[in-house]
């Protein structure tokens, strides 16, 4: 733990507010990537297409956020017991109509 934690706002940061460095790190390398998009184009396109990929994969980590893993539990409340009275040539009608 940070033993000067505190001296300045014994609270620390409030909550969901941002780091000002990391803000200002955010403000540069957004402005670095305006300023050289024609040239980020044209290496991309310069890529392979699997390198390509790749490449576009990683720098979406920077711009989408991550989606977290969310268990879930699904539970069928709809009864299709009907269906088992259906024959083979019903069903397959029913659905291509």
């Amino acid at each position: 733990m940070n033993e000067f934690r505190g001296i300045r706002n014994p609270n620390g940061r409030p909550k969901g507010s941002q780091n000002l460095t990391t803000q200002s790190i955010k403000q540069n390398l957004q402005m670095l990537v305006e300023n050289n998009l024609d040239t980020l184009d044209a290496d991309l396109k310069a890529l392979s297409p699997k390198d390509r990929i790749k490449a576009i994969t990683d720098l979406c980590k920077f711009i989408v956020p991550t989606l977290k893993q969310v268990d879930a539990e699904v539970t069928n409340t709809t009864d299709v017991s009907w269906l088992n009275d259906w024959t083979e040539e019903e069903l397959t009608k029913l659905l291509n109509s």
